[in-house]
C-alpha cells in the first residue's frame, strides 16, 4: 500500500494514504489507538504498535495479523489494512463505540457493583460466538481475552486485538511475552495454549464484569502465576447459581472445561439445578433457625356473622413501575371482564419512566370496557441535559446520580434515579394525582373510598419514588377532604434467596426497606421536599406505617408464589366485600410499648381456591392434548400423497437448484455464456501458442482464478444459507400446521433423492464433455491452421471450465445431502419422541375415540378451538424446539404433562362457559347472568371470579360432577399457579417474612354456606393454628395469611446474609442524601 514516512504521530498526520489522524484515543505500553477519518468521511481506528518491523511485539503482532486477515464473523472486529509505516506497525480497524472496561466503569460510578447479568450475558454470548468460530473454523485462539479487547459496536460485543493470536497446529507455541496476566490461563505460563485457553479467561471476565471482583487476587506476575496454576478460585461473590459453571471453566485442566466457549455461556444463562441461590458461605446463622416461633393471632370475633351482600365501592389504585403496570393491567382486566357485574369502580393512576410500560397501558385504552387510567410517563432526560439546565431541585439528591444518567433512559434497575425522575416530573405526577383524586371525592359521596399504592421495592422506578409518593398523596387527599380515605401500600421485593440474574435487586430492597423503618419510628416524620415544594407529614399520618412487604417467589421453584398474584388478590378481597373483615384483621392486638417502639413490617399471602371438576377436565383434558400430538406427529398415507409437491415447494422456497451452483462456479468469468467465452479468450491471448496447446496449463490457470475468488467458499455460504432457510421453511409450515413430522421426513428424504439424481446427472454430463474433448484434441491434432487452433483451445477451456464447475457442485450437493440427512435424523428423532408422548398422556390412550364427540354440541363445537389454543402456547417449546438446537432432549413425560396442564384451564373455561349458559337457561332471575353466559375466549385464561356457588342447585341440575379437590385459579399469567391440595394451598399463602418473626392469622373468605361447610374443617385440619372464616356472598374462595409485627432489623439481617454482607452497595441505593438513615 501506498504511505508517507512522517515521523510523528499527531493530529493532521497521514500514516496511509487518506487516512489522517484525528484525535488520540487509547495508549499502552505497546503503542497507540487513534481517531482517523478514511476516505469517504467515514471514521476508522488507526493503531500503532511501536517497535521495528523484526522487534519481538512487532513481528508477533504482524504474524497474528497475517493468520487473521481472511478470518471473518460478524462480532470480530473488521481488520480494514495493516503494515508497516515507519518502522512502526499500522493497523486500520472499524470504530468501536467503547469496551466492556468502559461499561464495567460506567456502571461502577453509578454505584453498582458491575455490569447487570442479562446485558452482561448478551455481551459474552456474542463474544463466544466469535472465539468458537476462530477455534472451530480455523484451530485459532485469541489468548488475550479481557474488557478492553471485547470492544462495542452497535450494541453488540466484538472480539479485537488480535496481537496475541495464535495457530494451535503450530508447533512453536511460545507466549508468554505480551498475556495479560490477570485472566491468563495456567496451561500459557508453561506455553502450551489449548483449544479452551480463551474460555477460561473469559470465566474469569464474566466474575469481574458482574460482581468488580476477581477470582484470583494477585498484584504481580509471580503471585498471578502461582494462583493460576495451583491455587483455586474465590467464586464467593458470584451468585451460587453460577458458581458451578465458571468453577469448570476455570478448570486447570483445559479438558475438564466446557466443550466451547458458547457451552459455558448457556450454563450461565439456564436456570435448571438452580433452585437454591442463597450464598451458603457466611459461618452466620439464617435468620429463621435463630427466631422464635411464630406466634398465632386468635381468631376474629365477628368472623362468621360478617355474612352480607357487596356493595360496589370505590377504589384509586396509584401503580407504580413495571410491577405496579403489571398489577393494575389485572385489575383492569378483571373490572372490563365483569363489566356491569363488577363491584368495583375503578379510578387508576400509572407512573413509569419506561416508555413500553406505558405504551402498553395506553393500547388498553382503546377498549370502552376497560376502565380510564391516568397514565404519567417519567423519563429521564439525559446527563448532558440535566448539566446544561437548572439542578437546585435536585437538593435532597447526590449529585453524582444527576450525572451519571444510563443512556437508555430508564432507571436500569437504580432506586435514586427513579427519584431523580419523580423529582423532575413532581409538577406533572402532583397535577395528575389532584386530579384523579378530585374526581374521586365527587363521585363517591358520602362513601370513603379506598386508595392503594402497589409497585415493587426491588427496582428503580417505585422503589425510588415510593417513600415520597405515599405521603404525598395522605397530603392531597386531606386537602381534597378526604381524611378518612385509608392509604394501603402494597410493595414487593424480591426473594429472601436472592436473584442470581439481578443481584441489584437485593440491594435495592435493602435500602427501600431500611428507609421503611426509618419512618416508622414516631420521631421521624417524613421532611418533604422544598426543591419541588412537597410538604412534610407527621410520622403518624405517613401510610407507609401500614406498608405491606411481599416477597417474590423463588423463580427457580415453579410452585412458589408470585408477588404480584398476591398483591392483586388481596387489594380485590379488600375493595369488593372484605375490606372490613381485613382491616380488623390489621390491627394490632400487641399492647407491648417497648415492642410497637420498633420498627415492625405487615406482610401477607394469599391462595384462591377453586372446585375441579373431575369429569370433564380429567377426560377432555388429555383427549386434546393427544390428538395435537397425533396432528404434529401426522399420518403416513396422507403424508405420502403430498410428499413430491411438498418436496417441490420446500427446493423452490430455500433456491436449491443446480443451475444456482454452476453459475456460481462460473461467475468468475462472467455472467452468460458470452461473456464467458470473451474472459477465456482474453486468457488465452497472454499465453503462447504452446501454452495454449497444454491442456494442463488451461486447467491449472482456469483453477487458480476460482480459487483467488473464493469460489468454494461462496459455494459453501451458499449451501449454509440454503440449509438455514430450509429448517426455517420447515419450522414456519409446521408453527402454520401446513406440516407435520411425518411429511417433512418424507419431505427431507425427496430432497435427498433429488440431490443423488442432480449428482448422477452431473457425472454423466462431465463424461460426455470429455468424450466432446477427445474428438475435438483428434481434430486439432489433424490440422495445422493457427486461427483453428485457437479456436479449439477456446472450446476446450470453456469444457474444462464446465468439469470443474460439475465437479464442484457435485461435492456441494454430496454436502447438502449429509446436511439434509442431519435434518431427517432430527424430525425422525422427533416423530418418535411425540409417539411415546402420546402413550404418556394419562387417560385410556385411545387414538382414534375421542370423547368430544360425546359431549353436548356447545363443547363439541369448541374442540378444534382447543386445539389451536394448546398448539399457540406449546408449539414453540416441544414441536419446534429441536429444529432451532439438534442438541435438545425431549422429555415424553414431560412433554405429555406440559400439554395437558395447559390444556386444562382451557377445558375448564368452555365448560364454565356451557355450566353458566345452562344455568341461565334453568333461572332467568339471576342477577348476573347476562354477564356470566358469555363463552370464554379460548385464547385468554384468566378466570372470572366465582359467583356460580350462589346457584348451587342450578349448577347440579347440568350434569357436572364437583369433587373435593381445590386449585388456584389460572389468570392468563403463569403468576396463578394451580394448587390441587388445601395443603399446597396453605404453603403457597404462608409469607415469607414470617421465617423473621412475627405474628400470623389465617382467614378463609368464601362465596356461601355450603362452601364453608365444605372447606372449613379441611383447613382446620391442615392448619395447626387458629381460623376465622367469612362468608361474602358470590367471593371466589380465598385463603389469606396474615403477617404482621416482623421485625425489620431481622428482615435486614435476611437480606444483609444473602448479600454476602455487602451492604455498601445498598447505602449508596439510598434515594435521599438529606435524611440521616441509621442502618
Amino acid at each position: 500500500m501506498t504511505v508517507k514516512t512522517t515521523q510523528t504521530i499527531a493530529p493532521g498526520y497521514e500514516p496511509i494514504t487518506g487516512y489522517t489522524l484525528e484525535k488520540k484515543i487509547g495508549e499502552g505500553g505497546f503503542g497507540e489507538v487513534w481517531l482517523a477519518n478514511a476516505p469517504g468521511g467515514l471514521k476508522k481506528a488507526v493503531k500503532f504498535v511501536f517497535g521495528a518491523n523484526d522487534a519481538r511485539r512487532g513481528s508477533r503482532e504482524l504474524k497474528s495479523l497475517e493468520r487473521i486477515k481472511g478470518v471473518h464473523h460478524p462480532f470480530l472486529l473488521t481488520l480494514e489494512r495493516f503494515g508497516i509505516v515507519d518502522d512502526r506497525l499500522v493497523i486500520v480497524t472499524e470504530l468501536a463505540d467503547g469496551s466492556l472496561e468502559d461499561v464495567l466503569k460506567r456502571h461502577q460510578d453509578r454505584g453498582s457493583c458491575g455490569i447487570p447479568r442479562a446485558a452482561l450475558l448478551s455481551y459474552l454470548h456474542d463474544a463466544a460466538d466469535a472465539l468458537d468460530y476462530l477455534h472451530g473454523s480455523y484451530q485459532l485462539q485469541h489468548l488475550d481475552v479481557k474488557p478492553g479487547n471485547l470492544l462495542l459496536v452497535g450494541g453488540h460485543v466484538k472480539v479485537g486485538d488480535f496481537g496475541l493470536l495464535k495457530d494451535l497446529r503450530e508447533i512453536d507455541h511460545s507466549v508468554i511475552g505480551g498475556l495479560t496476566p490477570i485472566y491468563a490461563p495456567p496451561e500459557l505460563f508453561d506455553g502450551r495454549p489449548c483449544i479452551n485457553s480463551d474460555q477460561y479467561s473469559l470465566a474469569v471476565m464474566y466474575q469481574e464484569l458482574l460482581t468488580g471482583t476477581r477470582p484470583f487476587t494477585g498484584r504481580t506476575i509471580a503471585q498471578l502465576a502461582t494462583q493460576h496454576i495451583h491455587a483455586a478460585p474465590v467464586l464467593d461473590s458470584l451468585p451460587a447459581a453460577d458458581r458451578v459453571a465458571v468453577a469448570r471453566a476455570l478448570e486447570k485442566d483445559p479438558e475438564r472445561r466446557f466443550d466451547s466457549c458458547k457451552d459455558f455461556v448457556e450454563a450461565l444463562r439456564t436456570t435448571r439445578g438452580r433452585d437454591e441461590t442463597a450464598i451458603h458461605t457466611s459461618t452466620k446463622p439464617s435468620i429463621r433457625t435463630r427466631q422464635e416461633a411464630v406466634e398465632d393471632l386468635p381468631s376474629l370475633k365477628s368472623g362468621k356473622a360478617m355474612v352480607h351482600a357487596r356493595v360496589t365501592g370505590h377504589a384509586l389504585v396509584v401503580a407504580v413501575g413495571g410491577v405496579g403496570a403489571e398489577c393494575l393491567h389485572e385489575l383492569r382486566s378483571r373490572v372490563a371482564t365483569l363489566h356491569s357485574a363488577c363491584p368495583l369502580d375503578l379510578h387508576s393512576v400509572l407512573i413509569d419512566t419506561d416508555m413500553h410500560t406505558i405504551h402498553a397501558a395506553r393500547l388498553a385504552e382503546a377498549s370502552d370496557r376497560i376502565p380510564p387510567a391516568t397514565i404519567l410517563h417519567t423519563p429521564l432526560k439525559s446527563a448532558q441535559q440535566y448539566r446544561e439546565g437548572r439542578t437546585d431541585h435536585f437538593r435532597s439528591l447526590s449529585r453524582r446520580w444527576i450525572y451519571n444518567v444510563p443512556r437508555s433512559g430508564t432507571t436500569e434497575g437504580m432506586r435514586p434515579l427513579g427519584r431523580l425522575a419523580m423529582i423532575d416530573h413532581a409538577k406533572t405526577i402532583d397535577s395528575g394525582l389532584r386530579e384523579s383524586i378530585d374526581h374521586l371525592a365527587a363521585v363517591c359521596g358520602d362513601r370513603i373510598p379506598s386508595v392503594y399504592i402497589i409497585g415493587s421495592l426491588s427496582g428503580g422506578t417505585a422503589s425510588g419514588m415510593v417513600m415520597d409518593l405515599a405521603p404525598r398523596i395522605r397530603t392531597i387527599l386531606d386537602e381534597a377532604g378526604l381524611e378518612s380515605a385509608s392509604v394501603l401500600p402494597l410493595l414487593s421485593t424480591v426473594s429472601l434467596q436472592g436473584n442470581p440474574h439481578q443481584p441489584l435487586t437485593l440491594h435495592d430492597s435493602f435500602a427501600a426497606i431500611s428507609e421503611i423503618g426509618h419512618y416508622m419510628l414516631p420521631e421521624n416524620s417524613y421532611p418533604g421536599d422544598s426543591g419541588v415544594d412537597w410538604s412534610g407529614v407527621p410520622a403518624s399520618r405517613n401510610p407507609l406505617r401500614n406498608a405491606y412487604v411481599v416477597v417474590d417467589g423463588d423463580h427457580a421453584l415453579p410452585k412458589s408464589g408470585s408477588a404480584a398474584a398476591t398483591m392483586v388478590d388481596y387489594l380485590w378481597a379488600d375493595a369488593t366485600g372484605a375490606g372490613e373483615l381485613l382491616a380488623e384483621a390489621r390491627r394490632s392486638d400487641q399492647a407491648d410499648a417497648a415492642v410497637l417502639a420498633k420498627p415492625m413490617l405487615r406482610s401477607v399471602g394469599v391462595a384462591r381456591l377453586k372446585c375441579v371438576r373431575a369429569l370433564e377436565e380429567n377426560l377432555l383434558a388429555p383427549a386434546a392434548a393427544r390428538h395435537l400430538l397425533l396432528r404434529w406427529l401426522g399420518n403416513p398415507n396422507e403424508s405420502r400423497q403430498i410428499a413430491g409437491p411438498t418436496t417441490e415447494r420446500l427446493r423452490k422456497r430455500c433456491g436449491l437448484d443446480i443451475a444456482n451452483y454452476l453459475d456460481e462456479v462460473k461467475a468468475p468469468f462472467g455472467q452468460d455464456a458470452d461473456n464467458i467465452a470473451r474472459n477465456l479468450s482474453e486468457m488465452l491471448s497472454r499465453l503462447s501458442v504452446q501454452e495454449i496447446m497444454d491442456g494442463p496449463r488451461i486447467t491449472r490457470l482456469l483453477k487458480e482464478k476460482l480459487s483467488e475468488c473464493d469460489v468454494l467458499d461462496r459455494l459453501d455460504r451458499r449451501a449454509a444459507t440454503q440449509m438455514v432457510m430450509l429448517r426455517r421453511e420447515v419450522s414456519v409450515r409446521m408453527h402454520d400446521g401446513r406440516i407435520d413430522v411425518t411429511s417433512s421426513m418424507q419431505a427431507t428424504e425427496g430432497l435427498m433423492n433429488w440431490c443423488s439424481a442432480q449428482v448422477q446427472e452431473l457425472e454423466q454430463f462431465r463424461t460426455d464433455l470429455r468424450e466432446q474433448q477427445t474428438a475435438v484434441r483428434q481434430q486439432l491434432c489433424s490440422n495445422t491452421d493457427l486461427e483453428s487452433e485457437i479456436e479449439a483451445a477456446e472450446k476446450l477451456a470453456m469444457m474444462e471450465l464446465n468439469l470443474i464447475a460439475s465437479e464442484m457442485a457435485g461435492e456441494q450437493l454430496k454436502a447438502f445431502a449429509k446436511r439434509i440427512e442431519n435434518l431427517h435424523a432430527t424430525l425422525t428423532k422427533m416423530a418418535v419422541g411425540i409417539a411415546k408422548a402420546i402413550r404418556c398422556v394419562p387417560g385410556d390412550n385411545r387414538d382414534t375415540e375421542n370423547p368430544w364427540t360425546e359431549m353436548p354440541q356447545e363443547i363439541q363445537m369448541r374442540f378444534n378451538a382447543v386445539l389451536e389454543n394448546l398448539h399457540s402456547q406449546t408449539a414453540s417449546p416441544w414441536l419446534l424446539g429441536p429444529l432451532r438446537d439438534a442438541k435438545i432432549e425431549w422429555d415424553e413425560q414431560a412433554m405429555a404433562t406440559d400439554l395437558v396442564g395447559k390444556c386444562l384451564p382451557v377445558v375448564e373455561n368452555v365448560i364454565d362457559a356451557h355450566r353458566q349458559s345452562s344455568a341461565s337457561l334453568t333461572d332467568s332471575t339471576t342477577s348476573s347472568a347476562s354477564v356470566l353466559t358469555q363463552d370464554s375466549d379460548l385464547t385468554n385464561t384468566q378466570a372470572i371470579p366465582d359467583q356460580r356457588d350462589t346457584n348451587t342447585a342450578q349448577l347440579a341440575r347440568t350434569g357436572v360432577c364437583e369433587t373435593q379437590t381445590f386449585e388456584q385459579s389460572q389468570n392468563g399469567t403463569s403468576l396463578w399457579n394451580e394448587q390441587t391440595t388445601i395443603e399446597s394451598a396453605l404453603r403457597v399463602a404462608s409469607p415469607p417474612l414470617l421465617q423473621c418473626g412475627g405474628r400470623q392469622r389465617l382467614l378463609l373468605l368464601v362465596g356461601s354456606e355450603s362452601d364453608r361447610e365444605r372447606l372449613e374443617p379441611q383447613v382446620s385440619s391442615a392448619h395447626t393454628g387458629s381460623l376465622t372464616t367469612v362468608v361474602i356472598p358470590g367471593v371466589t374462595p380465598i385463603l389469606v395469611h396474615e403477617a404482621q409485627q416482623i421485625p425489620i432489623d431481622n428482615v435486614l439481617e435476611q437480606l444483609e446474609l444473602v448479600s454476602g454482607g455487602n451492604t455498601q452497595v445498598s447505602k449508596r441505593l439510598h434515594a435521599r442524601s438529606d435524611v440521616n438513615w441509621k442502618e
